[in-house]
């Protein structure tokens, strides 16, 4: 009978190019990081563990503003010496903060921006645990 001449189809498959773009989809959801917030509205109490490794430098301000790095009080003047001699040896220090409640943000500020500026990038803030 009748026999129709056989066309070629120029479609292109969508099935491989959906499931890479859902694939992609997928990594990139599963790699993206989530960033919280740097700093706690409420330092003095929250359940966790603090870091007490000995590449830890810990830095604690009272609320008048007097300045102890690792036990002992240093002036402001001499917290940039302090803080550059005890990270010399180690790069990868880390810095925790121990404020109090009533402490004066700004210096809070001024400590953490001039120990970046010595090169110490990690910082934590400790806090009580609550009861």
């Amino acid at each position: 009978m009748f026999a129709r001449p056989k066309r070629l189809t120029t479609s292109i498959d969508m099935a491989p190019l959906i499931d890479v773009v859902f694939l992609l989809l997928i990594f990139f959801m599963l790699t993206s990081s989530f960033t919280l917030p740097s700093l706690q509205v409420k330092l003095p109490t929250a359940k966790g563990q603090t870091d007490t490794s000995p590449e830890v430098i810990l830095v604690a301000v009272d609320a008048q503003g007097s300045i102890t790095i690792q036990g002992s009080p240093v002036p402001l003047s001499q917290f940039d010496e302090t803080i550059r001699a005890l990270s010399q040896d180690n790069s990868d220090r880390k810095i925790h903060f121990r404020g109090d409640q009533k402490m004066n943000y700004g210096l809070f500020v001024d400590l953490m921006d001039r120990a970046r500026q010595i090169g110490i990038i990690q910082f934590n803030l400790v806090h009580e645990p609550k009861k």
